[in-house]
């Protein structure tokens, strides 16, 4: 799933829970359950191993763009006010586990090697069953998502 599709899933349910810590927990999780739905980045994937030139950068991309996401967070939760908070931990949870994924490539540490598998467990988990999507029509149902989640919340 694109990141704008598990921040908005993150935003959804941290206005719902209310909780930071609840919202940080379900945030978590539903990254590794929606990632489950084949969302059309297999063939990227497979050109970015094929092609490991691009995946240095492309890793600290995201890495860099998740890191800017925290800190936009952060400055928005100043006041402290517990929804905002509930908001800010649950984005934050629907997101951490790309940015693990991003450190992991860079240092092949051994500390994050257990969720690097955990991640693309869940990740590959109906794609080894089943094909893919087109990454076209992934990405019209992500949008479609983030709209109607603008919507409900």
């Amino acid at each position: 799933m694109t990141l704008a599709t598990h921040t908005a899933i993150g935003a959804g349910i941290g206005f719902s829970v209310g909780n930071p810590a609840l919202g940080f927990v379900l945030g978590f999780a539903s990254h590794l359950l929606v990632d489950m739905i084949p969302h059309g980045d297999s063939e990227l994937a497979k050109k970015l191993r094929v092609h490991k030139k691009k995946k240095l950068p492309m890793t600290l991309i995201t890495i860099d763009a998740i890191a800017a996401l925290f800190i936009t967070m952060l400055f928005f939760n100043i006041d402290g006010s517990p929804s905002n908070l509930a908001l800010t931990a649950a984005i934050a949870g629907s997101v951490l586990p790309d940015l693990l994924i991003g450190i992991y490539d860079v240092t092949k540490t051994k500390y994050l090697r257990w969720f690097n598998r955990l991640h693309f467990f869940f990740h590959d988990f109906i794609l080894i069953r089943h094909k893919d999507v087109k990454l076209g029509y992934s990405l019209i149902g992500q949008a479609g998502l983030i709209a109607l989640l603008f919507n409900l919340v």
